[in-house]
């Protein structure tokens, strides 16, 4: 398969020179469209919006200018109007018309405290004013309204404070005058763009304050951003962003066509601060410049293709050369000389794009302690592994398969899917070629352990990298084995449900901590042969508000794998701290009371530190702490926790071992440890495990006597029936903790058993 892709590049190779004269027609015609296609991107880019921001802005400045002279004038009618002694309208209509012909103003409106208008012959006045424009008349500010309809005309009213003026008996608040928005034609008239640009006042919500002067471009409509908001966006813009620019009092530029038409929007704030000005002009107008500089390109390239003509042949091989070392880096691999996973995905996609594609399965490879392996024998002997392991799976590989390497050690591979037995076939063919492989030439390795996640492709629309995902979850799950040296397991949906619930509760535990979620229950140990309580077990209840008790079996896993276990079991110990010293300020003779501690703090070497910090902090008599270390961590390296459990001991704490019996425990071992307690687990109490009754007891009474022996403790968990109390009795097993006498409990309910107290502390 390598040969003939090596055979079918040098004969591309060869066709691409005997058409070189051809190709140095192409490449010249690319060379120069490129470099065209470059000067024109950055002058329209430099153009619009350099040169239209500028345009605008300077429009802008001179409705600025124009709104501010306009109050400049008003104040000073309206101090002329305050200084003088008039109270009737007759003498107002003398003084305002002289003003009126003086600056030029249309009308002069007097508004009263309750919004009435009166002109200056004392004539009512209709107004409806935007919520904007009252508010500043009421408020003593100076305003501008949108336009509006007065006296049947469509105006826009300009107003500023007076400061105590009675007119006819009325308290006059604010003096306006009214102009037509069309003076402002002349400024927002842009000779720039040939009369093709369009400009218009509108305020944020995109209202039309003045429409625009000339009749070409855009037809604005009521609400400008409304008559966009269909065109086509050019990626990047929206109405929305430019919507979000206007209320933060940002100026800037969106382009967009309307039938088949492109136009660049410029939005800039003026005065006051509720308006913006919007320019519309047609891309071609602003693209002149460009065109200009397209003619001068193209002769520029009739003049190139003159002295580069002996050039081409040079630039043809190196452009040749350097695309097939692309192709090269892009699709085959460093290491084994094969297909890349981008490779993969190309070929995957035509096998499953085939209308008579079969069903296909992806599977994920992976070398178990792949890193520990190289460490042992080196980077080059075990890239020579991934190479076997390519080989061997891409030689027995059919038409339509595939193989790639994704990374380090893992690879995917596209197989006909037959149903689970034909696939377990395949990959014991796999296998088995591996076996000859190291066989003609042994290498200084042994074949490693290879387990195969396995996606059965059920829609062949699933990105490749959810396919990957899936059949890397399979490997999450109980495999099976083919032999000592190959495993597999199939993606089954529950697992991802399983995952998406993982990803749940990981989202909510900190917060479920922080609001007491968490609750501490007890269950007590009672004392043989008295049977009285004489210690109890913390353990932790979730309590979820929308979805009511989550059980420890549920998150205890996910937070030992997450390290959030670590958070979990310092805030039990700090509860367990708290309770113990309420029971001794009472006056109570406390128990002891005993904690787990995960393996994950075992991986701090100072995680002691904390738990004497708590226990310092609420004044614990230490000896009425226990804490549990399970019998698997106690036997995962004997000679390091012996030193953690001496240490449990220097710091003045009882140390337990927790669910002896359940894994791979050695009584020898055990012999070894120093702890104070050994806690039997609760598999040697099941009736539903089978087995001979008998002899479970007669084991049961051997771990006792020898625990008696190195005078531990001992404690039987998970007790259901009287007559197993009866057995531990007369084993001299020290306590019971189990159904059999108490569950679990909230700590008021234990306070309540053991102390016969009401309510609790």
């Amino acid at each position: 398969m390598q040969g003939k892709r090596r055979r079918t590049s040098i004969a591309a190779n060869s066709f691409g020179i005997a058409l070189a004269a051809f190709a140095v027609a192409c490449a010249l015609i690319g060379i120069s469209s490129f470099q065209y296609y470059h000067q024109l991107q950055n002058t329209i880019r430099d153009e619009s919006s350099g040169y239209l921001q500028e345009i605008a802005r300077r429009t802008g400045d001179n409705v600025n200018r124009i709104i501010s002279d306009n109050y400049a004038n008003l104040y000073t009618i309206a101090a002329i109007v305050e200084k003088s002694d008039t109270s009737s309208y007759d003498s107002i209509s003398i003084l305002t018309e002289k003003q009126k012909r003086y600056w030029g103003f249309e009308d002069l409106v007097f508004i009263n405290e309750d919004g009435k208008a009166y002109n200056s012959s004392g004539n009512p006045i209709v107004l409806n004013n935007d919520d904007t424009f009252t508010t500043a008349i009421v408020e003593r500010r100076t305003s501008i309204s949108n336009t509006q309809m007065v006296d049947g005309k469509e105006r826009i009213l300009l107003s500023v404070p007076l400061d105590g003026l009675d007119i006819a008996g009325e308290s006059m608040v604010a003096i306006a005058t009214s102009f037509n928005p069309s003076s402002f034609d002349q400024t927002l008239a842009m000779e720039s763009f040939d009369g093709e640009a369009t400009s218009c006042i509108i305020d944020k919500n995109g209202t039309v304050v003045v429409r625009p002067s000339n009749s070409s471009g855009i037809d604005t409509g009521y609400n400008v951003l409304t008559t966009i908001s269909d065109a086509t966006m050019e990626e990047g813009d929206s109405v929305e962003a430019m919507k979000s620019a206007m209320q933060s009092d940002l100026n800037g530029q969106i382009a967009f066509s309307v039938d088949n038409k492109r136009y660049y929007a410029v939005y800039t704030p003026v005065n006051p601060e509720n308006w913006y000005l919007l320019t519309f002009v047609p891309s071609s107008t602003v693209n002149a410049r460009s065109d200009m500089l397209l003619d001068m390109t193209i002769m520029l390239c009739g003049l190139v293709t003159l002295v580069s003509a002996g050039l081409i042949a040079f630039v043809l091989f190196t452009t040749s050369r350097n695309k097939r070392r692309l192709e090269h880096l892009a699709f085959v691999d460093d290491v084994t000389g094969g297909n890349t996973v981008e490779k993969f995905f190309e070929i995957a996609q035509d096998s499953l794009s085939s209308s008579s594609a079969p069903q296909y399965a992806l599977a994920y490879s992976n070398i178990e302690k792949f890193k520990v392996l190289n460490d042992q024998y080196g980077e080059d002997d075990c890239d020579d592994m991934l190479r076997m392991l390519y080989a061997v799976i891409g030689d027995n590989l059919r038409d339509g398969e595939a193989i790639g390497r994704q990374a380090a050690d893992n690879f995917v591979v596209l197989v006909e899917y037959e149903g689970e037995v034909a696939m377990r076939e395949r990959i014991a063919t796999w296998y088995a070629s591996g076996e000859q492989f190291v066989a003609v030439e042994p290498p200084v390795w042994a074949l490693p352990v290879v387990e195969f996640g396995i996606f059965v492709i059920d829609d062949v629309n699933l990105p490749f990298s959810q396919m990957i995902d899936r059949a890397k979850l399979a490997l999450r799950e109980c495999q099976k084995a083919l032999n000592s040296k190959v495993r597999y397991s199939i993606y089954d949906d529950a697992v991802r449900h399983r995952l998406l619930r993982e990803k749940e509760l990981e989202d909510k535990m900190e917060t479920a901590l922080t609001s007491g979620e968490f609750q501490v229950y007890l269950q007590p140990k009672y004392h043989l042969p008295d049977r009285t309580i004489g210690g109890a077990e913390a353990l932790t209840r979730w309590q979820s508000g929308p979805e009511g008790l989550i059980y420890p079996d549920e998150f205890i896993p996910l937070f030992e794998r997450n390290g959030f276990v670590v958070q979990l079991d310092l805030w039990v110990f700090e509860e367990v701290c708290r309770r113990l010293r309420a029971w001794i300020d009472e006056g109570l003779e406390p128990v002891k009371v005993s904690v787990n501690c995960s393996r994950v703090h075992l991986r701090n070497a100072n995680f002691l530190g904390e738990y004497c910090a708590i226990a310092r902090r609420h004044r614990i008599p230490r000896g009425l702490v226990e804490i549990e270390l399970t019998e698997s961590v106690v036997m995962e390296d004997s000679q390091r926790f012996i030193s953690i459990i001496d240490s449990i001991h220097e710091a003045g704490f009882c140390c337990s071992v927790d669910d002896f019996g359940s894994g791979y425990s050695s009584l020898n071992m055990i012999q070894a440890l120093p702890v104070d307690t050994m806690k039997l687990d609760k598999i040697f109490f099941r009736d539903d495990e089978g087995g001979d009754a008998q002899r479970m007891a007669s084991v049961v009474k051997s771990i006792i006597g020898l625990a008696k022996s190195l005078s531990m403790e001992t404690v039987a968990e998970g007790v259901e029936k009287p007559e197993q109390v009866d057995m531990l009795e007369r084993f001299g097993c020290d306590y019971v903790q189990g159904y059999v006498f108490a569950e679990p409990m909230p700590i008021s309910d234990f306070e309540r058993l053991a102390f016969g107290k009401e309510g609790g502390v």
